[in-house]
């Protein structure tokens, strides 16, 4: 899920999972994800409970079969729960007249409250985010041709079209980021238009 935007009578909703503008680990982002995280934990500990029964009973059919089936449950678990992307909410409420922004993340959740009247603009921002060791960069190419493969994006720029809300004192939160502009700025002419009619 990128984001969700919905609006109920005198409140718009809007979740994602895309907020930050931050070049993240090329190396791990096509091999080291959120599901190669949770097959990782969920084969760990399938393979502990194997140890631990082979130890003391004799290994069967059943117990491998036990074992897919536990390792299936465990991957959803920790694929849901543990390893989840983290998800700002922000409530735009005309009734009560605020703007509540929550951050749920596994170790808790941070909120935000704003009276609607101490927002002062929508924000969109242009972020280029550029590698920052070009020698390293040209070695791990180097490396990686040497091994006949290629790592895609590697050493690029990234471009991040970003949608901020503005408050008094010049506080800035940023609600959404993609590598899209057009969906920065559905997001930005949505929640402008909520609030001025």
């Amino acid at each position: 899920m990128s984001y969700e935007l919905k609006i109920e009578n005198k409140r718009l909703i809007f979740n994602t999972t895309s907020f930050k503008a931050e070049k993240g680990s090329v190396l791990h982002s096509g091999i080291y994800n959120r599901e190669m995280s949770a097959s990782l934990a969920a084969g760990a500990v399938v393979m502990l409970s194997g140890f631990f029964f082979a130890a003391k009973y004799k290994i069967t059919v059943v117990h491998f079969i036990a074992a897919l089936f536990l390792f299936v449950i465990l991957f959803l678990v920790f694929r849901a729960y543990i390893f989840g992307e983290p998800l700002l909410g922000v409530v735009i409420d005309k009734g009560k007249g605020n703007i509540d922004i929550s951050l749920d993340r596994i170790l808790g959740k941070k909120n935000l409250s704003f009276p609607l009247a101490s927002l002062e603009d929508i924000r969109q921002d242009h972020k280029s985010i550029a590698a920052e060791n070009p020698d390293g960069i040209r070695f791990v190419e180097k490396i990686a041709l040497q091994h006949g493969t290629v790592i895609p994006g590697f050493g690029k720029t990234s471009e991040f079209y970003t949608v901020e809300m503005e408050f008094e004192n010049s506080r800035r939160v940023m609600i959404f980021s993609s590598e899209d502009p057009a969906a920065a700025d559905d997001i930005a002419l949505k929640i402008k238009n909520f609030i001025e009619r």
